[in-house]
């Protein structure tokens, strides 16, 4: 497995769209979206409060779109298939291409985080908003992951689920505020809410610095989340099995 770890992770970190929209991305909205004003206390806020907001972009831009389209093209051209021929079965192939885009995001983030903790007046956080940061990342890649897993699975066609994953990716920004800044009422608002992007920003940017703060609702909201993508592989995979009578 080693080794299959090693070849994932060459071709993972080979995603140059990923290093643009998951990478270079929310580092320039971030410092960009950053104006410093006369009051220090006030900008340090502002500084922890932009860290939140691009954070989840991370784990979107690098697993949405760099990685769906590559495992399409893969599926497509008959890769995935002929792995699985030589003992390199699907599954297998699912653990070691998730090892290696955690490796990856976890990598980004760590670089995120010493870069805006250089460039902005950004406090030292507490060892709680640590671990909401670190589970928070955790959950959404693993999210994305199986999301990303079903639209190359389900959908047939290289242009489908290309056309498909920047209708994600960009439809999950738009929707959660990331992008845009448009308010929803209704439908869209419950679907924004469901997608725990706000929550995750909000608990963190507002307990910082606090020590011993409970963060259960905001990791039940994740863990939710986490498990609706799930069900939704598991349902895919349950129709792809039954049509094509393999996993």
């Amino acid at each position: 497995m080693k080794h299959y770890i090693k070849f994932e992770m060459k071709n993972t970190f080979g995603y140059s769209i990923g290093m643009i929209v998951g990478g270079l991305l929310p580092l320039f909205l971030a410092i960009g979206g950053y104006h410093a004003s006369q009051d220090i206390e006030q900008n340090k806020i502002l500084a922890q409060t932009i860290f939140s907001m691009c954070l989840p972009m991370i784990p979107l831009g690098l697993v949405m779109l760099p990685f769906t389209i590559a495992f399409a093209k893969d599926i497509e051209g008959g890769i995935s298939t002929r792995f699985a021929l030589f003992g390199y079965t699907k599954l297998k192939q699912m653990f070691a291409k998730f090892i290696s885009i955690l490796f990856l995001v976890s990598g980004i983030c760590v670089i995120y985080f010493l870069v805006l903790k250089i460039v902005l007046p950004l406090p030292s956080p507490s060892m709680e908003a640590l671990v909401l940061i670190v589970c928070g990342i955790l959950f959404l890649t693993i999210s994305f992951y199986f999301l990303a897993f079903t639209i190359a699975w389900f959908f047939k066609g290289f242009n489908a689920v290309q056309g498909i994953a920047m209708i994600a990716y960009f439809g999950i920004a738009i929707i959660t505020g990331t992008i845009g800044g448009f308010e929803f009422t209704g439908v869209m608002k419950k679907v924004s809410n469901a997608i725990p992007f706000n929550s995750f920003r909000t608990e963190l940017a507002n307990k910082w610095t606090t020590a011993g703060f409970d963060m259960s609702d905001v990791l039940i909201r994740l863990a939710i989340f986490m498990a609706a993508t799930i069900l939704l592989f598991v349902i895919t995979n349950i129709l792809s099995i039954k049509t094509n009578g393999s996993l």
